[in-house]
C-alpha cells in the first residue's frame, strides 16, 4: 500500500495505491491493484488542522485585542483633547502635525484590533432559503463599473441554479472577497469567471483570474492566519473565508500556478 501525488488534467491528486495477490485453482498468481481517489479527505484534513490552528489564533487576538483596545482608546482621546487645547509657544504647526498623526496611526491601529475581534467572535449563522442566481446578480451589479474600469472581462458560467438554504450575508461576505482579490491581483486588462454547477446537491462555485498567480510556497500557506503577500494586507480575509465556508460544512481548495492564474474551489451543500 502506497500514497502518491500526481497531476491529473492539471488538477494535483492524491492517490492511493494497494496491490493484492492470490493464486487461483491452477495456481497461477493473480493481481488484484485497486486506486482510491483520497484528494477531498486530503483537503478536509488540511481544513480540520487550518480550523484547529485558527481557533486558537482566535483566542489569542481576542485577548492580544482587549488588552491593547483600552489603553490605546485613552491615547487616542488624550492626543485629540491636546491638540485642540493646547497651543504651544514654539514650533506649532509641527505640534499639531505629529498630533494629527499620533492620532491617525491610533486609529490605524484599533482598525487592525478590530479585525482581530472580528475573526475571534464570529457572528453565528442564520440560514435563509434563497435563489443562488439572485446573489450572482447582485454581485455583478456591485462590480460592473469597477471591472469596466479596469477593462476586466466578467464571466458567469451559471450551469445550475436552484434555491439554497445558506447564510446570504456571509456567503455574499465570501464572494466579495474573492473577487476583490482576483481585481487586485490582476489590476488591469485579464479575466475573471465564476462557474457554478449542482452535482448530487453539492453545490461547487469556482473563481479563476488570469492574474500573476501564486507561488507553490505560499500555496501552501494561503489560507493560514495573518499570511498575506500584500504590502497592506491583514492576512485575515482568506481565513474568515475558510471559517464561513466550514461553518456552512463546506470545503474550499485553491488551485495556482505562476504566470497562469489562480482558482479558488468551493464546495457547499445545498441544504
Amino acid at each position: 500500500m502506497q500514497q502518491f501525488e500526481c497531476e491529473i488534467n492539471n488538477e494535483k491528486r492524491f492517490l492511493l495505491f494497494s496491490k493484492s495477490e492470490f493464486k487461483d485453482e491452477n495456481e497461477n498468481m493473480n493481481f488484484v491493484l485497486v486506486i482510491k481517489d483520497l484528494t477531498e479527505i486530503k483537503e478536509l484534513e488540511k481544513q480540520v488542522t487550518r480550523n484547529q490552528q485558527l481557533k486558537a489564533m482566535g483566542k489569542l487576538a481576542s485577548g492580544v485585542a482587549h488588552e491593547i483596545r483600552n489603553p490605546l482608546n485613552a491615547i487616542g482621546t488624550i492626543v485629540q483633547q491636546l491638540n485642540k487645547d493646547f497651543e504651544p509657544a514654539e514650533n506649532s504647526e509641527e505640534y499639531h502635525s505629529l498630533a494629527g498623526l499620533v492620532y491617525r496611526e491610533v486609529k490605524r491601529i484599533n482598525a487592525t484590533i478590530q479585525n482581530f475581534l472580528r475573526f475571534s467572535r464570529p457572528e453565528p449563522i442564520h440560514k435563509q432559503i434563497f435563489e443562488l442566481k439572485d446573489l450572482i446578480k447582485e454581485i455583478e451589479q456591485q462590480y460592473s463599473l469597477m471591472l469596466k474600469e479596469k477593462s476586466i472581462e466578467f464571466i458567469v458560467e451559471q450551469n445550475w441554479n436552484g434555491n439554497v438554504n445558506w447564510d446570504k450575508n456571509q456567503i455574499k461576505q465570501v464572494l466579495i472577497n474573492l473577487i476583490q482579490n482576483s481585481i487586485e491581483a490582476i489590476k488591469k486588462d485579464g479575466k475573471l469567471s465564476i462557474k457554478i454547477f449542482n452535482e448530487n446537491n453539492l453545490v461547487t462555485i469556482t473563481f479563476s483570474d488570469t492574474g500573476p498567480g501564486i507561488s507553490e510556497n505560499d500555496l501552501e500557506r494561503i489560507f493560514d492566519l495573518y499570511f498575506t503577500t500584500k504590502a497592506e494586507g491583514t492576512g485575515i480575509g482568506l481565513s474568515i473565508i475558510q471559517r464561513i465556508v466550514s461553518e456552512h460544512n463546506g470545503l474550499i481548495t485553491v488551485e495556482s500556478k505562476e504566470r497562469e492564474g489562480t482558482s479558488f474551489i468551493i464546495k457547499l451543500p445545498q441544504r
